[in-house]
């Protein structure tokens, strides 16, 4: 879904409240929609400030056993947006090195729309664990025991026999 800058114009409080359901978003692997729920405020400066919260269920590989497993996603999502002029000049006022605050991170708005699945996904893929496990424990450990050895392995055989 996206957003239009017009769609603010005449909009009591210059605020977009959005409730919707995505089947896909990007190259995430889900397993039922995406519900999406939120609002976007314009100050009429350029300036967008989009915040909401996501539901979904992603499939993701057991690291251990290698079998795809559903996990639950619950995530909250945030941006700050400008339009083209306004993100030329916030570009332009940045330093080669300087400390920049969470609240001064601005993305461009684009052909005068934001793209929200976008901006969800950025935030999924931050949200999805970095080595996800079957919980408790994987059924079949059969692929584990495969490759876990107490033995030493034979290029290391000789070394124990110089060392006796």
């Amino acid at each position: 879904m996206k957003l239009r800058v017009k769609d603010f114009s005449g909009i009591l409080n210059n605020t977009i409240k959005f409730d919707f359901y995505a089947e896909n978003i990007g190259d995430i692997e889900l397993s039922d929609k995406i519900h999406i729920v939120g609002s976007a405020i314009s100050d009429n400066n350029g300036k967008i400030e989009v915040s909401g919260k996501y539901f979904t269920k992603a499939v993701v590989q057991c690291v251990r056993c290698l079998k795809k497993i559903e996990i639950d996603l619950i995530g909250e999502f945030t941006g700050s947006f400008l339009d083209e002029a306004a993100y030329r000049q916030y570009m332009k006022n940045l330093k080669v090195e300087c400390e920049i605050d969470s609240n001064e991170i601005y993305d461009e708005i684009i052909d005068g729309e934001i793209d929200l699945l976008e901006l969800i996904r950025e935030y999924i893929i931050l949200d999805l664990p970095p080595y996800p496990q079957c919980d408790p424990e994987c059924e079949d450990n059969s692929e584990i025991e495969k490759y876990s050895d107490n033995g030493i392995d034979s290029r290391w055989q000789q070394l124990l026999q110089i060392k006796n």
